[in-house]
């Protein structure tokens, strides 16, 4: 029977936010452009201090590649990745990480469920032999440049659930039989989407519900 094993990404098998980390390599290295990363986190900080969600949040970061080539983006998250995967034992969280490998090689595939996108998760999906990713979908123009707009769904919080969902259909396999594993409370529709739910880390509501539940716990310790 196949089954599938549903990983989040940032603080569940990496020390770093993909998507702010690389943003600042993106402007800092690949372009030379502090004057750029200033004003994004000016306005990140407007926002959290507004107590935006996490969806719009993320509809605001991918704003910032409106009308760049989708190929420079992916070669900046190549590089980025590049750097990190050097140094596997700052960047990734150690327990989770051997549960993907343990379930791999038990015939589980893992599959990333992120709302980072694909030029910053396909390194690292290579690098722990994960083939499938789902990501934020980024919207192209024809000529190859980002809109700076996000399709659906929207890999946050309840949309992770819709994608494990969209995905499993297609696949033909029952959720049921999957695993997903996640740190945060906006993990929690994708955790319940599943047949079994791991939780990584510390966050006191998650925590709460994982230990209420007797879902598995893994500890958020670099490896």
């Amino acid at each position: 029977m196949k089954r599938f094993a549903f990983f989040d990404v940032d603080d569940t098998l990496i020390t770093v936010k993909s998507m702010f980390d690389f943003f600042r390599y993106w402007t800092l290295e690949w372009r030379r452009e502090s004057a750029a990363l200033e004003a994004f986190e000016r306005e990140f900080s407007q926002l959290r201090a507004a107590g935006e969600s996490r969806e719009n949040l993320n509809r605001a970061y991918y704003r910032y590649f409106a009308g760049i080539r989708s190929e420079d983006i992916e070669r900046a998250g190549a590089a980025w990745a590049s750097a990190w995967l050097a140094h596997p034992e700052r960047f990734f969280i150690a327990a989770p990480v051997h549960l993907l490998r343990e379930l791999s090689a038990d015939g589980v595939e893992p599959v990333f469920v992120s709302g980072s996108f694909d030029a910053v998760l396909r390194p690292i999906a290579d690098h722990l032999s994960v083939t499938n990713i789902l990501a934020a979908p980024l919207e192209l123009r024809a000529d190859g440049c980002y809109t700076g707009r996000i399709g659906t769904p929207q890999t946050i919080g309840a949309g992770k659930a819709v994608a494990i969902r969209n995905f499993l259909s297609e696949q033909k396999v029952r959720a049921d039989v999957c695993l997903a594993v996640g740190d945060d409370i906006s993990d929690l529709p994708m955790l319940q989407s599943v047949g079994t739910a791991v939780v990584v880390g510390e966050h006191p509501q998650l925590t709460e519900i994982a230990d209420a539940r007797s879902w598995r716990r893994l500890p958020a310790m670099a490896e």
